[in-house]
């Protein structure tokens, strides 16, 4: 028989009992992006559930000096949810890993060999959650160290798994919190894993991309599957080619909501995608054009993987945007990324209208820093914007409504 929260705070009162509403789960589930398969969709809204929890407990129990932090940013956990179950937070030089589970045994903590053995995603702590759907509320039933994981867990090599017997976990959460102030744990030391060279990297991801397992976690050898997750481009090229996006996908932005200072984490500032020699073209927009200084300038950037072909060559889509003006107010480019200082040749930048009808197009040639559009939308109007390179195309819908 299932136990209210209340009974259960009886029975175990050192535990932390998260509760959420119907509406928060819904919207949640709305909010998902998408996924190859039933089973990784629900692993991602299970996640993302524990995370939001987590994080609102903690932001309401925590001082503003040590704001917890998600940790890798949301969108690549999205990325990283289509394969592998798990999240982590840092607060301060704090790592956690957040494991859910709608297993109702708590006999064993269930970690996957990602989150212990790979150097970017190791924790200092690792707390295990249970989460009651039907019943609205996520129990935090225990934790353990990384030390106590790698010390005293079992680890399944057919499923890749360190399982931690009850015994070695910690119930009450604020042991943890005391112990990571008065006695800081030293740091994981974690050997790296061997970098995958291009041609491997593009055959691994096309390979566990088209596989048609649930997870292809246990599919190739651990080294080359971890060197493939310790690489955030070959994570999104993998979740884009099991989504049976990597020729071609498209998303939409409500350009009027840039105002309000609302952006989609994947549109990040330009300062934090382009070097210093792009920032200083990028800037020219306003010093070069005779427009009013009363316009409200406005710029993100988003990175771009196009296919397979440019696995090393990621590319970067920046929008800024002049409102209040009557002259062309959006200006679109194209920059290189990773360090790169030319564009390859055979890059298009096409611009079209809501209907779909290519307008104008520009393609890349030798020496091109950029390419680039300028063009005039009005509220209430709608075009597209796609970046292309041989048979991939990503395509980009704006509007302003």
């Amino acid at each position: 028989m299932s136990l209210t929260t209340d009974e259960l705070i009886i029975v175990f009162p050192d535990q932390l009992i998260l509760e959420f509403s119907p509406e928060e789960s819904e919207q949640l589930w709305q909010e998902l992006p998408n996924y190859s398969n039933d089973a990784a969709r629900w692993n991602a809204f299970l996640n993302r559930l524990c995370l939001n929890m987590m994080m609102k407990y903690l932001t309401e129990d925590e001082p503003p000096e040590t704001t917890p932090q998600i940790s890798p940013n949301l969108e690549t956990l999205n990325q990283i949810w289509e394969v592998v179950n798990g999240s982590a937070i840092t607060i301060g030089e704090t790592r956690i890993i957040l494991i859910p589970t709608e297993e109702i045994d708590t006999e064993t903590f269930a970690v996957p060999q990602e989150w212990v053995d790979l150097p970017s995603w190791v924790g200092d702590y690792y707390l295990a959650a249970l989460v009651e759907q039907e019943k609205y509320r996520i129990r935090i039933w225990g934790y353990t160290s990384y030390q106590n994981l790698k010390d005293e867990a079992n680890y399944d090599e057919f499923d890749r798994i360190y399982y931690l017997g009850q015994e070695f976990m910690t119930e009450d959460l604020n042991v943890m919190w005391v112990a990571r102030e008065i006695c800081p744990l030293p740091k994981p030391e974690v050997e790296a894993v061997e970098n995958l060279s291009g041609d491997e990297a593009t055959a691994l991801v096309r390979e566990l991309g088209r596989s048609p397992g649930y997870y292809p976690r246990l599919q190739v050898e651990f080294e080359k599957w971890g060197a493939l997750l310790e690489n955030q481009n070959l994570l999104r090229m993998l979740y884009e080619e099991r989504l049976g996006s990597d020729r071609q996908t498209s998303t939409s932005t409500n350009l009027l909501q840039w105002l309000d200072g609302i952006f989609e984490s994947a549109w990040q500032t330009v300062e934090s995608i382009l070097n210093f020699e792009q920032l200083e073209s990028a800037s020219s927009y306003r010093s070069n054009e005779n427009i009013s200084s009363r316009s409200v300038k406005l710029s993100r950037g988003k990175r771009i993987d196009l296919g397979m072909r440019l696995v090393e060559e990621s590319v970067a889509l920046v929008v800024s945007w002049l409102w209040e003006t009557e002259e062309d107010n959006i200006r679109i480019r194209v920059y290189p990324m990773g360090g790169k200082t030319y564009l390859l040749p055979g890059i298009k930048l096409i611009v079209m209208d809501e209907n779909g009808e290519e307008l104008m197009d520009v393609e890349s040639r030798d020496a091109d820093n950029f390419i680039q559009f300028k063009l005039y939308a009005e509220r209430g109007e709608k075009f597209s914007v796609a970046v292309a390179f041989g048979e991939a195309r990503i395509t980009e819908q704006f509007y302003l409504e």
